[in-house]
């Protein structure tokens, strides 16, 4: 999670540009915990929209996140009494007493957990009959604009390719395989939900009640783009590349727009037409995952 751990990081763009958890993802993790709902923490609760989402139902919601500059973001938002925010790792939450915690949940961050460290760590906090909820999704879809999604998957997977943070883009290119839990001895329930409007999900259950759908414009895709990880890597490595909108002669996302508009005849007769681009609006959707398991 360095990236977003690094003081240039741009957090209050992550915060205005990244959608929150959709609610049914909450009523499903919900569904799942039929448990007591005392207390709850959100690992790698970035901005905080986790939980807010869920401070309604639980007495008391701690907010960890290894970011200052994140949970100062989160401060800011947050107006509910009963949420805290500390900064920590999520493998190691000292702090918290052993058997202690009903609800755990990740929303995009588990793929930057090491795996075994935060399961032992899960292990002690979670009581018995508690839940962990991980939560990720990714892989944008603009719906109905099949040139746009190849160059959408060619920015991702070949033009930003080296600059991924790893190992969280293999965890997630693993459909969140490495983060599963594997001890059956101390949890029980295992669940997989995975939703991928690709068709190419192999998940054990495909289902509608963890679906992300974004009602977004090309302007929103551009700013959301802006906040991954790779770009802000990207951008690092070529500190003269200055965007369009900070007066350069464009970055790597600025291609790939100007890349996607001129693939799709619509937004290109729009663009010609004197239109401007940045209002067209779209539809996204994303492949979802959500992992789950109780407490023995």
């Amino acid at each position: 999670m360095t990236s977003f751990s690094d003081d240039n990081y741009d957090c209050s763009a992550y915060a205005a540009c990244r959608p929150p958890p959709p609610k049914h993802l909450f009523d499903t993790v919900l569904a799942y915990h039929q448990a007591p709902q005392d207390l709850c923490i959100d690992l790698g609760c970035g901005n905080g929209a986790a939980a807010r989402g869920l401070a309604s139902h639980f007495g008391l919601i701690l907010g960890v996140d290894p970011s200052e500059s994140m949970l100062k973001e989160a401060g800011a938002q947050t107006k509910c009494g009963n949420i805290q925010y500390c900064q920590c790792w999520a493998e190691s939450l000292p702090f918290v007493q052993a058997d202690t915690v009903d609800l755990v949940i990740a929303c995009q961050a588990a793929h930057w957990f090491d795996p075994d460290l935060v399961w032992k760590e899960m292990t002690r906090i979670v009581r018995p009959g508690g839940t962990v909820a991980f939560w990720n999704w990714g892989n944008y879809i603009v719906v109905g604009h099949a040139h746009a999604n190849r160059a959408l998957r060619k920015f991702s997977s070949e033009d930003l390719a080296s600059y991924w943070p790893q190992p969280g883009k293999a965890i997630w290119d693993d459909r969140m395989r490495p983060v599963e839990c594997r001890d059956f001895s101390d949890w029980t329930d295992h669940t997989r939900l995975e939703s991928d409007p690709s068709g190419t999900s192999h998940a054990l259950r495909t289902v509608e009640n963890i679906r992300m759908q974004i009602s977004d414009t090309l302007g929103g895709l551009e700013a959301l783009l802006r906040t991954w990880s790779s770009v802000h890597e990207w951008r690092r490595a070529h500190p003269h590349c200055a965007s369009v909108k900070e007066g350069g002669a464009g970055d790597i996302v600025d291609n790939l727009m100007q890349d996607m508009i001129e693939r799709e005849e619509d937004w290109w007769r729009i663009t010609m037409s004197g239109g401007n681009w940045r209002e067209i609006k779209l539809e996204l959707e994303t492949r979802s995952i959500l992992l789950m398991a109780r407490r023995a």
